[in-house]
């Protein structure tokens, strides 16, 4: 191959369109502030229906899992501080109640609606 040939292919790999390189959308997290909301009111129902229905129903619980396994990595700050959240939810709430009472369910669902709507703007911050 001659100089001046390799001068031309030089040239041409030079100008010569690279592939594209898929860029990697920027990853969309939660506000953490609606995160930690949401995992305080879920403490909140936890500790009412833990109360009204025994240790064995872990309803509201598991639904904290879950939020911690989407939201929250293990050992991250995010998990740390929804971790906190919820159990200073179920705290409080232990705190003001020590029986089932018969107005406890109807509690239980204003805050079931409360964490409803704290889940909504969680999804919504996702498609924004």
């Amino acid at each position: 191959m001659s100089l001046r040939t390799l001068g031309v292919l030089a040239c041409f790999l030079a100008l010569s369109p690279l592939p594209a390189t898929a860029q990697e959308p920027p990853i969309r997290e939660a506000p953490i502030d609606i995160l930690v909301d949401l995992a305080e009111t879920l403490g909140e129902a936890h500790a009412i229906r833990s109360l009204c229905n025994g240790d064995q129903d872990q309803t509201w619980r598991n639904y904290m899992f879950s939020m911690l396994n989407m939201e929250g990595a293990t050992g991250s700050p995010r998990r740390s501080a929804m971790t906190s959240a919820f159990n200073r939810g179920f705290r409080n709430q232990s705190g003001r109640n020590r029986s089932c009472t018969p107005d406890l369910p109807g509690l239980e669902a204003q805050i079931a609606a409360r964490g409803r709507a704290l889940a909504e703007s969680v999804a919504a911050s996702y498609l924004q």
